[in-house]
C-alpha cells in the first residue's frame, strides 16, 4: 500500500527542495542525531530521512549502508502525513505495510519515526528508528525521538535561514557596488554637459563674437542642456517605476505607426553615426497600449541600437507575424555577450560594450522599455552574439 500524500502537496515540495539538503554529503549534526535515537530507543538503526515525491533519502544513517528506498517502500512516507509519532510494533501484523517487500526482504519488524517539520507546518522528513524484532517504546523513548526530530527541524532552519543571510549580503554588496557605480556615472553624465555650458557661456560673456559664432555656442549649449534634461527624466522615470506608480493612458493605436515616426525621429541620429535605418512594417499593428509610452520605448531601443552599431551597419524595424501584434529590431552591432545579457534590463546595468566605446547614459534605458512593456502586460526580449548584432522583440496585447 503507497502512503498518501501530505495534504499540502505544493507546499511539502516547496519547503523540502528550498532546504536544500537533499543528496548533500554527510554532516556530523545529523549523524549524531541519528546515533543518538538508535542508542536511546536501543534499536540497531537509527535514521534522519527526508521524504520526496518519488524516494525516501537517509541524510544521517547509523546500522544501515542504504542511501535510501522508493517512496513506495517508505514508512517515513505514512510519518509526514501527520505532526505526531508513528510507531509501528510488528509490520508483518499491520495492513499498511504487511505486504511492503522491504518488511520481507530486510527483515523488518519494528519501526518509530518522528516528524521533522519546516515552517511549523510542512513535515518534510523523520528521525526514526527500526529493528529486527517487534517492540514498544517507553514513554521516555517516544520524548526524546520527538526532541530529536524537533533538533533535526532546527538544524535545517539554521542552514536555510544561513544561506539566506548569504543571499541578501550578497545582494547588499551586489547594491552597494551598483549605488557607487550608479554615482559615479550620474556625476560623469551631469558633470560633462554642465561643464560643456558653463565654458560656452564664459566665453560669451568674456568676449564679443559674431552672430554666427555665438548662436553656434548657444546651439551646443541648447543640445548639451537637452541632454541633461534627458537624464533627469529618465531619473524621475525610474523613481517613479520603483514606487510602482507607472501610470498609463490606454487606448488603441496602431503600433506600425508607432514604430513608423520613432524611425523618422531617429534618423538624423543613424545619419550622423552612417548607420543604415530601415523601416519595414507595411500593415497597420493594432494593439491597446499608452501612445506616448511605447514611443518612449522605441526611442530608447533605436536609440540603444544606434549607439552601439559600428558605421555602414544596418538596423532593421519590421512586423513579425504571430497573433500578438510585435515589433522586431534588428540591429548589425557590437552584440552582447550571453554572461551579460541576463542583466541587460537591470537599473544601471551598462554593458562593458558601453565602457569601451563611452557611450553616453547612466543605463536606465532598457530597465525603462522593461517597466513599460511590463505594465502593459506585454513582453521584451533580447538576443545578441557578440560581433554579430542584437535582435528585440516587442511584444503587445492586441
Amino acid at each position: 500500500m503507497r502512503a498518501p500524500l501530505p495534504a499540502d502537496e505544493p507546499g511539502w515540495l516547496a519547503a523540502l527542495h528550498d532546504a536544500q539538503v537533499l543528496d548533500t554529503p554527510p554532516e556530523e549534526d545529523f549523524d549524531d542525531i541519528a546515533l543518538l535515537a538508535s542508542e536511546i530507543c536501543g534499536t540497531p538503526l537509527g535514521l534522519v530521512s527526508l521524504v520526496d515525491r518519488d524516494r525516501q533519502w537517509h541524510k544521517a544513517k547509523v546500522g544501515t549502508d542504504l542511501e535510501g528506498v522508493p517512496r513506495e517502500l517508505s514508512f517515513c512516507a505514512y510519518t509526514i502525513t501527520s505532526h505526531d509519532l508513528l510507531e509501528v510494533r510488528d509490520a508483518t501484523g499491520d495492513p499498511r505495510f504487511a505486504e511492503n517487500p522491504a518488511v520481507s526482504a530486510h527483515g523488518i519488524r519494528f519501526y518509530a519515526g518522528a516528524p521533522v517539520v519546516l515552517d511549523g507546518t510542512h513535515s518534510v522528513g523523520t528521525v526514526c528508528v527500526v529493528d529486527h524484532v517487534p517492540r514498544t517504546l517507553t514513554v521516555a523513548q517516544r520524548r526524546a525521538l520527538r526532541s530529536l526530530a524537533r533538533h533535526a527541524s532546527v538544524q535545517l532552519e539554521l542552514r536555510r535561514y544561513a544561506r539566506h543571510a548569504g543571499e541578501i549580503a550578497d545582494q547588499l554588496r551586489q547594491l552597494d557596488r551598483m549605488k557607487d557605480s550608479f554615482l559615479a556615472t550620474v556625476s560623469h553624465e551631469l558633470r560633462t554637459p554642465l561643464s560643456t555650458i558653463r565654458g560656452y557661456l564664459e566665453m560669451l560673456l568674456e568676449d564679443d563674437f559674431d552672430a554666427e559664432t555665438s548662436r553656434r555656442f548657444l546651439t551646443t549649449m541648447s543640445r548639451n542642456s537637452d541632454r541633461l534634461l534627458r537624464l533627469i527624466d529618465e531619473l524621475l522615470t525610474v523613481a517613479k517605476m520603483s514606487d510602482d506608480q507607472v501610470q498609463l493612458d490606454l487606448g488603441e493605436v496602431d503600433l506600425a505607426e508607432l514604430a513608423h515616426q520613432a524611425t523618422a525621429a531617429c534618423r538624423a541620429l543613424a545619419e550622423h553615426r552612417g548607420v543604415e535605418l530601415r523601416d519595414r512594417i507595411e500593415r497597420p499593428l493594432p494593439a491597446r497600449a499608452d501612445a506616448k509610452r511605447i514611443a518612449q520605448v522605441l526611442n530608447h531601443l533605436l536609440v540603444n541600437a544606434i549607439k552601439f552599431t559600428q558605421p555602414d551597419g544596418e538596423i532593421t524595424i519590421e512586423a513579425a507575424g504571430g497573433g500578438e501584434p510585435e515589433l522586431v529590431i534588428t540591429d548589425t552591432g557590437v552584440g552582447i555577450s550571453a554572461d551579460e545579457l541576463p542583466h541587460v534590463f537591470d537599473r544601471f546595468y551598462r554593458c562593458a560594450a558601453a565602457e569601451v566605446m563611452a557611450a553616453q547614459g547612466p543605463g536606465l534605458g532598457l530597465a525603462i522599455v522593461k517597466s513599460i512593456v511590463d505594465a502593459h502586460h506585454g513582453s521584451v526580449h533580447l538576443e545578441s552574439e557578440p560581433g554579430t548584432g542584437t535582435t528585440v522583440r516587442l511584444t503587445l496585447p492586441r
